[in-house]
């Protein structure tokens, strides 16, 4: 698998990207209210990222991670004003409880206070909705996002090919059946307009991203 995330630049009207070496996070703004999915790694890398895209650091409130890694987490502290939220199934990764293989302690970048989710859990971060859905196998905890019900933020739970939808390979992933299972769930998911990967970009058609995931309904 091959990662290509894309160039730092505007996406939409609300959305931009920001490329840190071999991973995308992704800022929203809707007037005066702005929060990040993931922060990228690579201090020099994102504040450059921020810098061209005019956005100062200091005005994002709210930081969704969608799982604990490093490079998806390792500039959280660039964003000094935000509050911080993850999966409550990603706190085993951080407090060290869990590990990634062979016993090998996880060094989690997480070194503040974090707001853990449930489940469909919704955060309302001024205009801006965020709805939290549970798809573990990357990692234990790791989430995905649902913005304003249209945008939807998956992280690494699966890649795109081709606008196609794919598990990551079974030496990257904690689960690879677990995560299969998540993309299965995501692809019930109804009006997504635009699907954000964090190392293969995006598309703007979900249907047929996620068609080859969907249930099919036996015949009656």
């Amino acid at each position: 698998m091959i990662f290509i995330p894309i160039k730092t630049g505007k996406i939409t009207d609300n959305i931009f990207a920001i490329k840190a070496m071999m991973v995308n996070m992704f800022v929203i703004k809707d007037g005066n209210n702005v929060i990040c999915i993931d922060t990228g790694f690579g201090g020099y890398i994102v504040k450059k990222g921020l810098k061209n895209l005019n956005i100062d650091p200091n005005t994002v409130s709210h930081v969704f991670l969608t799982h604990s890694d490093y490079d998806h987490a390792g500039c959280i502290g660039l964003f000094k004003n935000a509050s911080i939220f993850l999966s409550k199934n990603e706190g085993q990764m951080i407090n060290g409880k869990k590990s990634r293989a062979f016993g090998i302690k996880y060094n989690s970048p997480i070194k503040r206070e974090y707001c853990l989710l449930n489940n469909d859990e919704v955060v309302q971060a001024g205009n801006i909705s965020v709805r939290g859905f549970e798809t573990p196998g990357h990692t234990p905890g790791s989430m995905s996002y649902l913005v304003n019900d249209e945008y939807l933020f998956v992280g690494d739970s699966m890649a795109l090919i081709r606008n196609k939808a794919y598990n990551f390979p079974f030496f990257i992933n904690m689960d690879t059946k677990t995560q299969k299972e998540s993309i299965r769930k995501l692809s019930g998911l109804k009006d997504v307009e635009m699907m954000f990967t964090a190392h293969s970009g995006y598309t703007n058609d979900f249907v047929s991203a996620m068609k080859a995931w969907r249930k099919v309904e036996p015949c009656k």
